[in-house]
């Protein structure tokens, strides 16, 4: 199985799909970053960050590597290591490859400006949301974006609150894309501190902590 990325300066470049892997279908990435370049016409500004916390293929986070995002891709599967590496090197994009499980890599990571969450187990939407949510993981004015499918309703229903973010559901079809925006930060407030900052320096770059 094979897919390609859809735009920027890799577009049309083929991305291999690791075994088990469900990458995000066309109608899904599509919406995604147009909604993501309705909010920024020029583009990301350089050193705009952005976490994809299940790599899988690449379909999301190597998406954002083409159209000018810094990225970091989570992915705790070796083969699927393997892959990301390799998608990323073939296609050219600079790219952080961490090797492990998101959610105990969270504390180490700093925050970004887009985080992508879509966990294999649908189940494990609202639980791994809350925690995102709770923590800084998220810069202020940042987006947590959760794919789920639609015909889980629970997951949709059950998908947190919190104070300092705003929520929207979009509906694509067989999966929906939950947004929360998290509110600025108010004059006076301390900037947080990036725990792990490490930019890529070549395509690829496979990373511990």
């Amino acid at each position: 199985m094979s897919l390609r990325i859809l735009g920027g300066s890799a577009k049309g470049r083929e991305l291999q799909v690791p075994e088990g892997a469900r990458p995000s279908n066309v109608r899904i990435r599509k919406s995604l970053f147009d909604l993501l370049a309705s909010r920024l016409p020029a583009g990301p500004p350089p050193g705009l960050r952005f976490l994809d916390l299940h790599g899988g293929s690449g379909a999301i986070g190597l998406e954002a590597a083409s159209r000018g995002y810094s990225v970091t891709l989570i992915e705790m599967n070796p083969r699927g290591v393997r892959t990301l590496d390799e998608n990323a090197r073939a296609a050219q994009l600079k790219v952080r490859i961490l090797k492990g499980d998101a959610e105990s890599l969270l504390p180490a990571l700093g925050s970004f400006d887009v985080v992508f969450s879509d966990p294999p187990y649908a189940q494990d939407i609202p639980r791994l949301a809350a925690s995102l949510l709770k923590g800084q993981i998220v810069a202020p004015g940042g987006l947590l974006i959760c794919q789920h499918p639609d015909r889980w309703e629970r997951v949709a229903l059950n998908l947190p609150e919190h104070p300092d973010f705003e929520r929207e559901l979009r509906e694509y079809g067989s999966n929906s894309l939950t947004i929360y925006e998290r509110r600025e930060r108010d004059a006076g407030e301390p900037e947080e501190q990036d725990t792990e900052s490490a930019d890529a320096t070549e395509p690829g770059s496979i990373q511990t902590l």
